[in-house]
């Protein structure tokens, strides 16, 4: 789920749920069910709370993220600039 893994992401960034959640718009709440959500997927610790540090795993998870957002963030850009007419 891209909402995981963007709040993932974030969370990375900033090393806070908090300003991860402010950031996005969502409840902190909401992050770290986002964040657990995601290290139930892949079957890992991406974090340590409290303090929040990325794991191992979170850091080679975060790299990758980055990228993968990156390109979904400009297939996004890039397609409201083809103009196909639905039928």
């Amino acid at each position: 789920d891209l909402r995981h893994l963007r709040s993932f992401a974030a969370v990375a960034r900033t090393g806070s749920f908090t300003a991860a959640a402010r950031e996005l718009g969502f409840t902190q709440s909401a992050v770290s069910q986002h964040v657990a959500a995601l290290e139930s997927d892949v079957g890992r610790a991406l974090l340590t709370r409290r303090p929040v540090r990325l794991t191992p795993d979170g850091e080679r998870l975060a790299a990758h993220a980055r990228q993968i957002l990156l390109r979904v963030d400009g297939a996004k850009g890039d397609t409201r600039f083809v103009a196909v007419p639905l039928e």
